[in-house]
């Protein structure tokens, strides 16, 4: 009994002497690779990020599978036989999710020969008037080509054009005398079809992220992210995050932005649907319009493929396909 009040008495006071020096770091801690839990996933090869969680029951695996059929294949110029998946366009970027997501990954930058950018869009608006309601839109739309710039279009209807990206080179020197040379993107537009942009137009161009992990963002409680913002940096770290508050169609109220590269969109269901209709010029209940700009006659005189070209049903199988994307275990966390 004394020998094992001994041991017990050390390992206390190992451990309390562990606690005042603080976390060591010098190894990783158990299960620090599984950087979604029970979900993470073990496959590295160029299909770790199309996976369904780990832990996602069989009987839901083919539901992932009808979701990423209509993640991957593309959707056709209405009408079509294939009813299920035609109305594409008028104007669009591409006609399917993967084009731009490229095995649920990263996108690029389009070369300097490339006949559209497909994987990077372009994001368009003009400074906001003192009068102008932001609260539903969030920006005023550039007025002959909308909110995005869309460069590939169905026979019979003109791309907005084309844009291209390219390079300043500039040295930076570190305060230690270390210099690097960065890159500085420049876009350059041709071919406009529909007249000249505004001239004060605002440019953001955005390559397509990976879209693992998105359920997990989707579930992080609002209280959560709002107990991280500090907009007026009080804790003086020289960061000010706050919280963006975009508007839920659904809810018919502004709600906390969460998804994009700005968090301008408040669900996943919304991501999708914003995408399906900016991206493809496909409409939904949740986004009834498409792709034309109000000036784009020919773009608005084209057949749709139906009232609504991405079903309800459809959008549940893509939410549930982008929802349960598993993610890959660390690597070399050691």
């Amino acid at each position: 009994m004394r020998y094992l009040l001994l041991t017990l008495t050390l390992a206390l006071a190992t451990l309390l002497a562990g606690c005042d020096q603080g976390p060591t770091f010098t190894e990783a801690e158990p299960g620090e690779h599984l950087s979604a839990g029970e979900g993470t996933v073990t496959k590295t090869d160029q299909n770790a990020f199309s996976l369904p969680l780990a832990n996602l029951p069989p009987s839901r695996r083919l539901d992932f599978s009808v979701g990423n059929s209509f993640f991957r294949n593309p959707w056709v110029i209405a009408p079509a036989s294939t009813d299920a998946r035609d109305g594409l366009g008028p104007l669009f970027n591409t006609n399917a999710c993967q084009n731009c997501h490229i095995k649920d990954g990263r996108g690029h930058p389009p070369a300097a020969d490339a006949k559209q950018a497909v994987s990077m869009l372009v994001r368009l608006s003009v400074p906001a008037a003192a009068d102008d309601d932001l609260t539903r839109s969030g920006l005023v739309p550039e007025p002959n080509y909308g909110g995005q710039f869309q460069d590939a279009a169905i026979p019979g209807v003109e791309p907005e054009g084309r844009v291209r990206v390219t390079y300043e080179f500039e040295t930076v020197t570190f305060a230690d005398g270390h210099q690097v040379e960065l890159r500085k993107p420049r876009l350059d537009f041709s071919n406009l079809a529909y007249g000249d942009m505004h001239p004060a137009t605002l440019f953001s161009a955005r390559i397509a992220p990976p879209v693992i992990g998105l359920g997990f963002l989707e579930a992080i409680p609002e209280a959560d992210l709002l107990a991280y913002a500090d907009p007026d940096d009080e804790d003086g770290d020289g960061i000010s995050g706050r919280a963006n508050r975009v508007w839920d169609r659904a809810a018919g109220a502004t709600a906390m932005g969460r998804f994009g590269w700005k968090a301008g969109q408040p669900s996943l269901r919304q991501q999708n649907a914003e995408a399906f209709a900016n991206d493809m010029g496909l409409n939904s209940h949740l986004v009834p319009t498409d792709s034309c700009a109000p000036s784009q006659a020919d773009c608005l005189a084209m057949p749709n493929g139906g009232e609504v070209e991405v079903s309800d049903s459809i959008m549940d199988s893509v939410l549930f396909y982008t929802r349960n994307l598993a993610v890959p275990a660390r690597r070399n966390v050691d």
